[in-house]
């Protein structure tokens, strides 16, 4: 079972942007096994997980990025992309460093593989990012850059300091993502894009270093189960993912199993 802190507590970060992992639990060699996402890394004090962000350290697994982003930027909410989540207004987008997968043509690699911490800005806590959206006059706060299922912490506390203040909760991700943690993070959230990579379990596991099975189970989980607004997004890569036969097994798949009414997006590699 994994420990869980107290959700409706924002995190205090120290001068490092260190704060407690909410989703954890130790094994019986001593290892800590992180349960934010499907790879279930198992650390020791000093190791890191794929992701580079959450660290095993003396008691457990903590997140080293929180409060510390890489990046803002005011962007139309359609370059999300989402098309049919208040159209037409501003976002507030920002990420920080780090992913928990390993696509091998990932387009923010400088950002998802970053490993030099000190390009992170020091001062964004959760409510001065929602303070700034709000006196911008953005609708939304867009999780983005990186994906936020790796700084699950810090993503839930900017998420609830918004809601404080009216503004929305956008999360732009790959949906590789653990049960439990999951069930956390979407209650959190007004809107999603996930990033559907490809539709063969080849492709995830040869060109991402993930599972196809965990992101179509994230699907099913929004549309299903959750009232957050999603849309799909596949990038087509000439060779790998753009064949007919597949473009046409993944949208049948989303008839079926979502909504016909689930916009998906294709952009062009």
């Amino acid at each position: 079972m994994a420990r869980v802190s107290k959700p409706d507590a924002p995190l205090t970060a120290d001068s490092f942007g260190v704060v407690p992992g909410r989703f954890w639990h130790q094994l019986d060699d001593g290892r800590f096994q992180c349960d934010v996402c499907p790879r279930f890394c198992k650390l020791r004090p000093g190791q890191r997980g794929l992701c580079f962000v959450r660290q095993g350290v003396e008691d457990g697994i903590v997140l080293t990025t929180y409060g510390r982003s890489s990046g803002y930027c005011i962007d139309p909410i359609e370059k999300k992309p989402l098309n049919h989540f208040l159209p037409g207004s501003p976002v507030l987008s920002f990420g920080t460093a780090g992913c928990n997968l390993a696509c091998k043509f990932c387009q923010n690699w400088d950002i998802s593989k970053s490993r030099e911490m000190e390009r992170l800005a020091d001062h964004a806590p959760p409510e001065k990012i929602a303070r700034v959206a709000k006196r911008l006059g953005c609708k939304s706060v867009a999780f983005t850059y990186n994906d936020p299922v790796i700084f699950h912490e810090y993503a839930v506390d900017v998420a609830q300091a918004c809601r404080e203040v009216g503004v929305k909760t956008v999360a732009v991700t790959a949906g590789y993502h653990a049960p439990e943690a999951r069930a956390e993070f979407y209650n959190h959230m007004d809107g999603a894009n996930v990033d559907l990579k490809a539709f063969t379990e080849r492709f995830y596991k040869q060109v991402c270093a993930g599972s196809l099975a965990d992101v179509l189970d994230t699907l099913k989980y929004l549309k299903h189960e959750t009232d957050v607004w999603f849309e799909i997004t596949t990038l087509l890569i000439p060779d790998e993912n753009d064949s007919e036969s597949e473009i046409e097994e993944m949208t049948q798949w989303v008839f079926e199993n979502l909504s016909p009414d689930v916009p998906v997006h294709f952009s062009a590699f």
